[in-house]
């Protein structure tokens, strides 16, 4: 009924599939460790661009919301019925100096955060150029 097949050629079958699936997982385990270091780099990357936008944010917000704070109000109590009466509000301009500060510091974390995407974008574009290759 079934094919009778001598112990020697079962077991060089055998050795034969065990060579042949060291192989696929050698090369599963380099296609794993590769797909590693690239989610690494570009997490990395991300974290980067992130950490930069996000300083950028806090910099310029931080900067930016003191402007608010330096109205001046004059308040002056009414003789009549003792309720306080708002007399001037003055803005107090930001100095040029400061301002000019502020935008150099914005420019320079942008185009930090600008060549940190471009480098991204270059990673991706090569992976993909090498993944269509193969």
């Amino acid at each position: 009924m079934f094919p009778v097949v001598s112990p020697k050629k079962i077991s060089e079958r055998k050795q034969a599939l065990h060579l042949e699936a060291k192989e696929y997982k050698k090369t599963i385990d380099g296609q794993v460790s590769n797909l590693k270091t690239e989610a690494t780099r570009i997490g990395t990357t991300a974290l980067i661009i992130g950490g930069v936008l996000a300083t950028t944010y806090l910099v310029f917000n931080f900067l930016s919301s003191d402007s608010d704070k330096k109205e001046k109000v004059k308040v002056a109590v009414a003789e009549s019925n003792n309720l306080p009466v708002i007399v001037k509000k003055e803005k107090k301009e930001e100095s040029w100096i400061i301002s000019s500060i502020k935008g150099y510091m914005l420019s320079f974390l942008m185009a930090i955060a600008k060549d940190k995407v471009m480098e991204v974008l270059s990673i991706l574009k090569e992976n993909h150029a090498e993944k269509s290759s193969q």
